[in-house]
C-alpha cells in the first residue's frame, strides 16, 4: 500500500528537518569541543623565580634535612601550596611539572610548548621540612633534588638545589645518594 503524494512529500520533508538538526548540532558541538582544547593549548609560562642562594649547605646538612618521617607524594597538585606555586606558571595555573609517568620534554626539542620540560619522581614532607626529587629535560637530561623550608603555610624558603647522578627509587635510595654524594 503506498503512501499518497502529499503524505510522502510531508515525511520527506520531516526527515530532511531532522537530518539538518542533527548535522547543525554536530558542528556546534564539534566547535566547542574545538574550542576548549584550544584554550588550555597555550604554552606554558615561566616558574617564579627561585633563590637558592644558600648553595652552600653541607652534604651533613642535606642529610640531616632528609632525616624522619616524610609523607611521599607523588602527584605535583598535593604539594604544599607555597612549594606547588614555586613550579606553576606565574599568573597562571597550571603546574610546569608533570606526574611521574606522565610525557615530558626529555631533550632539548620542544615539540610541544604545553608539554612540561620537568617530571616528579617523588616529592617528600616532614613538617616544616619539604623536598622535590624531579627530572629536568633539555639539553642535559639532569635529575634534581631540592629542599624547602615552609615558613608558614603561605610561604616557603629554597634552601639548597643539587643534581643527583640518577633518580632515587624511594627515600631510602635518595637518603644513600646524599650520603654518597651523589647529588651535588
Amino acid at each position: 500500500m503506498g503512501c499518497r503524494c502529499d503524505t510522502c512529500t510531508m515525511h520527506k520533508a520531516q526527515n530532511s528537518a531532522a537530518v539538518r538538526v542533527v548535522v547543525i548540532v554536530f558542528i556546534v558541538a564539534a566547535g566547542i569541543a574545538l574550542a576548549l582544547s584550544r584554550r588550555d593549548r597555550k604554552p606554558l609560562g615561566e616558574t617564579p623565580p627561585l633563590d637558592f642562594s644558600s648553595q652552600g649547605t653541607s652534604q651533613l646538612a642535606r642529610q640531616q634535612f632528609l632525616d624522619g618521617d616524610f609523607t611521599v607524594i607523588k602527584d605535583v597538585r598535593l604539594l604544599p601550596r607555597p612549594v606547588l606555586e614555586k613550579f606553576t606558571e606565574q599568573n597562571g595555573s597550571r603546574p610546569v611539572m608533570a606526574n611521574p609517568g606522565k610525557n615530558f620534554i626529555v631533550g632539548d626539542v620542544i615539540y610541544d610548548s604545553n608539554v612540561p620540560r620537568e617530571r616528579l619522581i617523588f616529592a617528600g614532607v616532614s613538617g616544616e621540612k619539604c623536598f622535590v626529587h624531579y627530572e629536568q629535560g633539555g639539553r642535559g637530561h639532569m635529575y634534581v633534588l631540592a629542599l624547602f623550608d615552609l615558613t608558614s603555610p603561605r610561604s616557603v624558603k629554597p634552601l639548597w638545589r643539587g643534581y643527583c647522578r640518577g633518580p632515587a627509587t624511594n627515600i631510602s635510595d635518595l637518603r644513600s645518594q646524599v650520603l654518597n654524594g651523589d647529588c651535588l
